[in-house]
């Protein structure tokens, strides 16, 4: 009987002999690494606390100790560095290795519905994972485990949810304003943290990197370097040098080719990076991963750089709010339902007589811990929508991604998921959110007062303006199905060749042909099932 942590990963610290840390985090305007994380929480002797302390936390981090008989553990708002936990025998083991836990509690056998829910998402849901008897701490969640007459008992209780709270006042200037105020004070922050080290930012076509690097030009920080990748003259690597030359800052270009994903795919690095991102619940992020690992292997940034992306500023602007909650009066529970199913359990389609049975199942996983009214305030919907989003994708999928920076052993911090970020966002009201209507007006007329009119006129031929003329092509025809379906069977022929990234030369053309047909239309559809084991990819 007892109460066990291992907290393993790197740059892990502990003081001996119950409390460990993981990460870097702010307390008021004091950055504290891990060594100062276990001063910090040494005083900690309740449960409230502990709760207390892990609220007053700004960044990300992962915190597990032990006080007597009872233990305490958490995770940051977005769970960026994961903890899992299990019992067994009346033993309770917490750790941030799933595999240590699993074999502690001997839990071996996969969850049919489990593998289903993450070959259709690339993650687990809820506080599962593939095993059983494996859970997992969400994001903002904190777990309490006694031993109360001689057993173990677990509770966990969650901290911080993305709500949409409404309470900002003011016009869209007066929003745009307070954004302003906010971007700088979360950028200080980060200054603060990397202190004259170089801050390298995966630079795409997009809108989030963009914000990054036009916030460190305006705070004046002069060590920042950018990269991106992909098949030479692909349209995003075209529009981020552009950006990288205006701003004078030193970018590298990692080219793609089927043939050299084909040769990555197939080393024992990536193996080894599977291992460590996978832990029985997230598709490992693959995309930029050889990326990173060519600019280490051709020395060009500093080993102590830190790496800066732009997850997630398009999700907490209010880019996954679905539009048609802004045209109704309320929506009903089903629609709820549907509408995050539809978004999010489209990876691949469930085959076999027992499709109906799953999809009953997963739809009531999607429903655990909504409210119980049959119809909902459309604010209300967009707030389980995006609770939903952030506790699952962002958090299992998008922000996993941090790993591969680990892997190859450098630093990294999310700006944009900075704490005052949350709570900024979540007091905008919805129709300023929807469609990312303050956030893209701020960053375009920060894009012109950064670089010029002129200049930030040569960017607007970017990927949303590609993707509208083409949803706006569609919706002319009187063919739409017709049009799909030849735009579908060009795609299928083409894009083995032709994507941007290249990526699907991981396999041989005749294993992309013969999934495609079957619904298999992004490479995380071939990779989620091939991560564990369901299918060859040659």
């Amino acid at each position: 009987m007892g109460l066990h942590i291992n907290i393993v990963g790197r740059s892990v610290k502990a003081m001996e002999p119950h409390t460990y840390a993981r990460g870097v985090a702010f307390t008021e305007s004091n950055v504290s690494e891990s060594e100062s994380l276990l001063e910090y929480f040494a005083r900690t002797e309740t449960a409230e606390d502990f709760r207390v302390s892990v609220e007053s936390l700004n960044g990300y981090f992962a915190v597990a100790l032990k006080r007597g008989l009872t233990l305490f553990a958490a995770v940051d708002r977005v769970r960026s560095i994961p903890l899992f936990y299990g019992s067994a025998d009346d033993e309770f083991y917490i750790s941030d290795d799933a595999n240590w836990v699993q074999s502690k509690v001997g839990s071996f056998e996969r969850s049919e519905l489990a593998e289903h829910e993450f070959c259709m998402t690339g993650y687990v849901t809820d506080s599962d994972t593939l095993y059983p008897g494996v859970k997992q701490l969400r994001a903002g969640e904190l777990l309490l485990a006694r031993v109360i007459n001689r057993s173990v008992q677990v509770s966990t209780e969650r901290y911080c949810d993305f709500t949409d709270k409404n309470d900002c006042t003011g016009d869209l200037g007066e929003l745009s304003s307070g954004l302003d105020k906010t971007l700088i004070r979360c950028f200080e922050r980060l200054l603060r943290l990397a202190n004259g080290r170089t801050l390298v930012v995966p630079l795409s076509g997009g809108y989030d990197s963009r914000l990054i690097v036009l916030m460190l030009k305006r705070l004046g920080y002069k060590e920042v370097a950018a990269f991106t990748y992909g098949r030479p003259g692909n349209v995003e690597s075209e529009i981020s040098k552009r950006i990288a030359n205006y701003l004078h800052i030193p970018w590298y270009f990692v080219p793609y080719s089927n043939e050299s994903w084909w040769q990555w795919f197939r080393t024992e690095e990536r193996e080894a990076y599977y291992e460590m991102a996978h832990q029985a619940v997230s598709l490992p992020h693959l995309q930029d991963w050889p990326a990173v690992w060519e600019l280490r292997q051709r020395r060009l940034v500093p080993d102590d750089s830190i790496f800066v992306p732009g997850h997630t500023g398009d999700f907490i602007s209010g880019g996954h709010i679905p539009k048609k909650f802004a045209n109704v009066k309320r929506v009903s529970r089903n629609e709820l339902v549907e509408t995050i199913f539809t978004s999010h359990y489209s990876l691949a389609p469930i085959e076999g007589g027992k499709a109906s049975i799953f999809l009953e199942r997963l739809s009531n996983r999607i429903t655990h811990g909504f409210d119980t009214c049959d119809y909902l305030a459309p604010e209300t919907a967009a707030r389980l929508c995006e609770n939903w989003d952030w506790q699952e994708r962002q958090a299992k999928f998008i922000v996993n991604s941090v790993r591969v920076y680990e892997f190859w052993d450098y630093d990294w911090w999310l700006p944009l998921w900075d704490s005052e970020m949350l709570h900024f966002w979540a007091g905008v009201p919805l129709e300023h959110r929807i469609g990312q209507k303050l956030y893209i007006d701020y960053i375009k007329k920060l894009t012109v007062k950064i670089i010029g009119n002129e200049n930030a006129s040569t960017l607007v031929t970017d990927r949303d303006e590609r993707i509208n003329v083409l949803k706006h092509c569609a919706k002319q025809t009187p063919f739409r199905g017709l049009t799909r379906f030849f735009y579908r069977q060009f795609k299928r022929m083409t894009e083995y060749e032709t994507h941007p990234m290249a990526w699907y030369g991981i396999m041989p053309k005749g294993v992309f042909r013969k999934y495609y047909h079957k619904g298999y239309v992004s490479v995380n559809t071939y990779l989620a099932p091939h991560a564990i084991g369901l299918i060859d990819l040659g």
